[in-house]
């Protein structure tokens, strides 16, 4: 009789024990999943796009791209700097027409349509402040104590128009230039920094709201 008592104990043993082992494996099974539907996809840029900055001069004969640096007076009510972006990364660029010189490169992409345009602008004050702002869309007054920032599609006009900035962007809008406009504090500005990118989705910056695609140019806007 104890024998049999002590195989049936032993039997409890073994069951519970292989209960417990069951519930630590589904526990574990569990962790893994949450483990696994919260962590974010690798972020992979494919963008084959590549672009540079070139400052606008009213001629298209033929023009080299800014390297490095971009050296300017800024002066309160003059302009700081107009730049043109080109998708290329062609160090010098030629052709009498503008709107044919940039469609030039643009039709070379695949599937180039999703691409947008965009801008990032950094720069410090003389008491060592930061600021940085990407620009999507117009915001022109955004740095309004220290310079204007003004946009424009120089490609979706008619040949002849005479058109200003971008006060709003639709669909079809390519962000072609950005001109910077020197006011009143810009004394207070050590320096510039422009990055001109080309993105086709929100993936393409961070939490932070930064870029962190590979299809980008930038330059260092200095005091002459």
């Amino acid at each position: 009789m104890k024998k049999i008592l002590l195989f049936f104990c032993l039997l409890l043993l073994v069951g519970c024990s292989n209960i417990e082992k069951e519930k630590s494996i589904k526990v574990e099974e569990k962790k893994e999943d949450i483990i696994t539907d919260n962590k974010k996809p690798e972020y992979i840029d494919n963008n084959p796009i590549k672009l540079g900055l070139f400052a606008y001069d009213g001629k298209y004969d033929s023009k080299k791209v800014i390297k490095d640096a971009y050296y300017t007076d800024l002066i309160s009510g003059k302009d700081i700097g107009s730049f043109e972006v080109f998708l290329t990364s062609d160090e010098e660029i030629s052709g009498s027409d503008f709107k044919d010189t940039w469609y030039k490169y643009y039709n070379k992409y695949e599937d180039i349509t999703k691409y947008k345009i965009g801008y990032n602008i950094k720069f410090m004050l003389d008491n060592g402040e930061n600021y940085s702002s990407n620009f999507l869309e117009p915001d022109i007054f955004k740095y309004s104590p220290y310079f204007y920032v003004y946009l424009y599609d120089d490609v979706n006009v008619q040949d002849g128009e005479i058109y200003s900035h971008l006060e709003e962007v639709s669909e079809n809008t390519i962000i072609t230039s950005i001109k910077l406009y020197a006011v009143d504090n810009i004394d207070r500005v050590e320096s510039i920094i422009l990055c001109a990118f080309t993105y086709d989705s929100e993936d393409d910056f961070d939490e932070d709201g930064n870029y962190r695609g590979n299809s980008l140019y930038v330059i260092r806007i200095k005091r002459k």
